[in-house]
């Protein structure tokens, strides 16, 4: 298995949904990078080879661009690598050939290929220099190299702007550190590019905007569930998280609002002459980040307004969820802690009142969930998380909970209590 910031099992818990949120990913920018591609020198009839395929889906798009190319994908996970396969057909032909193997030693013979693309790979590599002399040496002479790349300093941006994704990112880019990665590669690329023996380097971006292309592409291409795990490994806060998916919320019901995203295209070519540099361990080592980015700057006083949102959410944290219930007396409502306690009026109980039975709970859940997730069936106990659920739609389940049922959860509750079994009871306990 290769080492680095990128584990199939460890990145999502559900297999189908990260191969769907793979394909949204190259579709969302297909048509400029294929611009791209064929500007650097991508021809029909060539013999390509893409290093860290996934599914399969961005080599597919080009072959039935270029029908004539010899197409080869290499992908080392086997969940992956399975998929790639299933895809490699189209109408009952191989469209392209699917190796199972790792970018650091493709056992591809020498000077192999035309045209090489590596996309949002190199990223997640602990040695990314080492697999870039890899890729020169399959190359031909005068073969052109693509990586298509990251630099998290530079992500997804939004209006309104959302001050904690800034701080999302740079938790996820502490964690991808940590983990062997560079998310800030993309900055270095053409000076990994010249100890790696390439020349005539070039550095692009091709950009994406919710305003061209919707917000649906977006969203199914970014992994909104990031920030839950980086919670559960401890390099975000929860507060942080819980503020995040409100504001999120709040951006996205702005008539105005827009998404907007950039990746890097950084090319170079294979010197058909003398090689002057060997790899070597110590400059892969003197090329890694030295430094964790702060946290990025927002614009005048929305910063000031975040700030306050944030207090706000805070502090509604720390209350209790509350059910609320009618006194069958007077009509009248009154907010019921978990406990049975009646805070309307403190001490007084109502006759005949109780809290709503654990089993109503779960079928008001079962009933909202499926609304939201679109699906015709939810178990007791299946995670939120795994059966197509996100922390964007979590704020119409409270919200739903609430204006329509008298349910009162904050957002952290289901993270806390993923399930329908789990969250029904943590209403029905005592748990505040």
């Amino acid at each position: 298995m290769m080492n680095g910031s990128y584990q199939l099992q460890n990145f999502t818990k559900n297999r189908d949904t990260e191969v769907t949120r793979l394909k949204a990913q190259v579709e969302l920018f297909f048509e400029k990078e294929f611009k791209v591609y064929r500007k650097i020198g991508l021809e029909d009839g060539m013999k390509i080879l893409e290093c860290g395929s996934g599914p399969g889906y961005l080599i597919k798009n080009i072959v039935e661009r270029l029908p004539s190319c010899n197409a080869t994908a290499l992908e080392i996970d086997p969940f992956l690598f399975s998929v790639l396969t299933e895809n490699s057909k189209s109408g009952g032909n191989q469209i392209y050939e699917p190796v199972n193997g790792s970018i650091y030693d493709t056992r591809f013979p020498d000077g192999s290929f035309d045209f090489i693309i590596t996309r949002l790979v190199v990223e997640h590599l602990e040695k990314p220099l080492k697999a870039l002399f890899e890729l020169n040496r399959i190359l031909k002479p005068g073969g052109k190299l693509v990586i298509v790349s990251n630099d998290f300093a530079y992500h997804l941006m939004t209006f309104p702007m959302v001050q904690e994704l800034n701080e999302m990112y740079d938790a996820y880019c502490r964690s991808r550190l940590s983990e062997g990665g560079n998310p800030y590669i993309a900055r270095q690329l053409p000076v990994y590019l010249e100890f790696a023996n390439f020349e005539k380097s070039d550095f692009e971006i091709v950009a994406a905007h919710s305003k061209l292309s919707g917000d649906e592409p977006f969203l199914k291409a970014e992994n909104v569930n990031i920030s839950k795990s980086l919670v559960e490994s401890g390099f975000l806060n929860r507060n942080v998280l819980a503020s995040l998916v409100e504001n999120w919320f709040e951006m996205l019901k702005d008539p105005h609002h827009v998404f907007y995203r950039q990746l890097f295209v950084v090319s170079g070519e294979k010197s058909g002459g003398r090689v002057k540099f060997s790899y070597s361990e110590n400059t892969e080592e003197s090329l890694k980040i030295k430094l964790i980015a702060g946290n990025r700057p927002v614009q005048g006083s929305h910063l000031d307004q975040q700030r306050e949102k944030f207090r706000s959410l805070i502090n509604r944290n720390q209350q209790q969820p509350v059910i609320r219930s009618s006194d069958p007396v007077s009509g009248n409502h009154a907010a019921v802690s978990p406990n049975g306690d009646y805070s309307g009026n403190p001490g007084k109980q109502v006759p005949g009142e109780k809290i709503i039975e654990v089993n109503k709970i779960e079928a008001i859940l079962t009933d909202v969930w499926k609304d939201i997730l679109k699906r015709n069936s939810i178990a007791r106990d299946d995670n939120y998380f795994d059966i197509g659920g996100d922390s964007v739609l979590i704020p119409e389940i409270v919200t739903r909970l609430a204006d329509g049922h008298n349910i009162k959860i904050r957002i952290l509750d289901l993270f806390d209590n993923p399930s329908i079994r789990k969250l029904a009871g943590y209403i029905h306990s005592e748990k505040g």
